[in-house]
């Protein structure tokens, strides 16, 4: 992502900024994170962050042992979904 920082507004008026998807390998398979695409298409969802010899990551819903790939050449970048309501928390509390 050459060191470019990627911020996101949802419709509800969140805003949190996309990790890099060269971080994705460090990524705690146990928590939920969301998953912005170049096509503008977000999932949610949780991975080992292991991207296979096709180029794709796999992505379950948490508990579920169902796994769908996803292009890693396509991911924008992603963010762990409670640090997005976190953020929408602190928020509440500085206002």
């Amino acid at each position: 992502m050459n060191g470019a920082r990627i911020k996101i507004k949802l419709s509800n008026g969140q805003r949190f900024t996309l990790r890099p998807p060269e971080d994705l390998n460090g990524i705690d398979c146990n928590r939920i994170a969301w998953f912005v695409f170049n096509n503008g298409q977000v999932y949610s969802g949780c991975t080992d962050g292991e991207v296979d010899e096709d180029g794709d990551f796999c992505l379950s819903k948490p508990g579920e042992k169902h796994r769908m790939p996803m292009p890693f050449n396509r991911l924008l970048g992603w963010a762990y979904l409670n640090n997005i309501a976190e953020q929408a928390r602190k928020k509440k509390v500085d206002r």
